[in-house]
């Protein structure tokens, strides 16, 4: 009966070994795989993680020798405070500033007689003549004007205050009206001077800009609610921009924001982010923030497409790096250092992800060392320790029976089969990944994507980043930018730290089109 018990606990022993902490084989070295089983037959296990006096630690708490944090690439960084910032790059396209759009009308009825502003895309300055305009209702204010400003001077010398006054009035309502329907005060100056009146009035621009509309011809009859001409200022643009869900929180208004044009990059234009907008893009996923940028020079053009930068400054704070930081969904969890090869597991609070660095809201103190790097091997072995400390003390079971046990080496999991190119369409481009070497192998790679358009012509004038991780508990994404080699592939230098099959998703991001995210499968060996 106990030789059945302790053969069933075996089997659960193995399968626990398989699931948690399989880096016994996959995800270290051949050498350190070999280490693995040999430490177990022996009772040695205290190297990668500890048996040996687990009765005495905590839960969560692994122990691992200097030696084998070397083997297995585990680092340490420190809790510290520095300045949080990070850099938002995205496309956008320009358009007008939509409180420095006019739009021109007649507040009369009459017939155009005179153009002086002509064709569209003209630019006019504020005052600058536009129209003549024959209305007889201008003609008939004129006239009344006329007549008020030579009863007044007739009743001037009237011993009757009131009629004094009176005929003062008229002369100021005249004027009055006169100047609300846009008449200058130049041309009601020349009518006092003169004592005549004019068939047709010039009617001037109270704006500056360029036309960008016009529905004005001469001879054609003009109505109040016709509109005539649209001026828009162009020396203030706006620039849209699209910002992906996970930056939103990162977003405030007044952030400094800079931009470049494609096919003149050395060019930068300053400006800031002046309205982020309430809703999202179903489709896309995508929020839209609204840039403002001076335009003296009226380089930036409406409908153009720009590459833009937001600067994020958030100010110092206690932060630790993203790699430390093992994300369950649900629970985040790092690995401190507590000296004398033991780390302790510990949950904490995280806030924003900046420049690969998360701010720390609660669970850690300034000073503090965690593990940086290799912190999923960690995690498992945590777990590992716990199920073993929970076996032993089982009824049958002692340390002594579980260094018994063998049979374990051969639970190597093997990678999947995948190499050679691969090919996707996405939208009119063929994306084609492949590394080098062509068969991936554990350790360090080369990514490299190759971008053509739909007539087969290599496509060079993308940004390109990949994003790797495998499909295990607690392992991170990690992230690089590719560069254009000369034989036309984007490419990337990437550490794929263990066999397996790891997920790769290639990022492209060209002016003017929609971003492309593809995800690719990528076999390690």
């Amino acid at each position: 009966m106990a030789k059945s018990l302790k053969v069933v606990l075996m089997v659960i022993l193995g399968v626990g070994l398989f699931a948690g902490g399989y880096f016994w084989g996959t995800n270290v070295s051949e050498k350190e795989a070999r280490v693995a089983p040999d430490a177990m037959k022996t009772g040695e296990m205290q190297g990668m993680g500890g048996m040996e006096g687990m009765s005495g630690m905590s839960p969560g708490m692994v122990m691992v020798s200097q030696q084998n944090q070397q083997l297995l690439g585990i680092k340490t960084a420190a809790v510290e405070r520095r300045a949080m910032a990070q850099t938002i790059r995205t496309v956008g396209s320009v358009t007008y500033d939509e409180t420095r759009v006019s739009r021109v009308h007649s507040k009369s009825d009459g017939w155009v007689e005179k153009l002086y502003v002509n064709y569209t895309g003209k630019l006019v300055k504020k005052g600058q003549p536009l129209f003549t305009l024959y209305s007889p209702d201008l003609v008939a204010t004129q006239q009344e004007y006329l007549l008020a400003l030579k009863a007044r001077e007739r009743l001037a010398e009237s011993s009757i205050p009131e009629v004094r006054a009176g005929a003062v009035s008229l002369v100021q309502a005249s004027k009055s009206r006169l100047s609300l329907w846009d008449i200058s005060d130049d041309q009601i100056h020349e009518m006092e001077k003169t004592g005549e009146f004019k068939k047709a009035l010039t009617l001037y621009s109270l704006y500056s800009g360029f036309v960008i509309k016009k529905d004005i011809n001469e001879g054609m009859k003009v109505m109040p609610d016709k509109e005539l001409y649209t001026i828009a200022d162009l020396s203030n643009v706006w620039v849209n921009v699209d910002i992906y869900e996970y930056d939103i929180p990162l977003i405030n208004v007044g952030q400094s924001a800079s931009l470049n044009l494609s096919y003149d990059p050395g060019q930068f234009f300053t400006g800031k982010v002046s309205y982020i907008y309430p809703y999202l893009d179903e489709k896309t996923r995508t929020l839209k923030v609204r840039l403002e940028f001076p335009n003296p020079d009226f380089k930036l053009k409406p409908d153009m497409y720009v590459n833009a930068e937001i600067k994020v400054d958030a100010g110092k704070h206690l932060a630790v790096p993203e790699d430390a930081v093992l994300n369950s969904g649900i629970r985040k969890v790092v690995f401190v250092d507590k000296g004398s090869g033991h780390f302790e597991s510990k949950e904490v609070k995280l806030g924003a992800k900046m420049g690969g660095y998360y701010q720390v809201l609660s669970g850690l103190n300034e000073g503090e060392k965690v593990a940086s790097s290799s912190a999923f091997l960690l995690d498992s072995e945590s777990r590992l320790s716990e199920a073993m400390g929970a076996m032993a003390g089982m009824p049958g079971m002692s340390m002594a029976g579980m260094q018994d046990m063998k049979g374990m080496e051969g639970m190597k999991k093997e990678p999947p089969t995948k190499s050679g190119p691969q090919e996707k369409k996405v939208q009119d481009l063929t994306l084609t990944l492949s590394t080098r070497p062509e068969k991936a192998k554990a350790g360090e790679n080369v990514l490299r994507l190759k971008i053509t358009d739909k007539a087969g012509n290599p496509v060079k004038d993308a940004q390109v980043g990949f994003q790797y991780t495998m499909n295990m508990q607690g392992m991170v994404v990690s992230k690089s930018d590719a560069t254009l080699a000369k034989d036309g592939f984007y490419e990337a230098r990437v550490n794929l730290g263990m066999q397996g099959e790891w997920e790769v998703t290639a990022i492209v991001n060209r002016s003017g089109q929609k971003p492309i995210q593809e995800k690719f499968k990528v076999a390690a060996q």
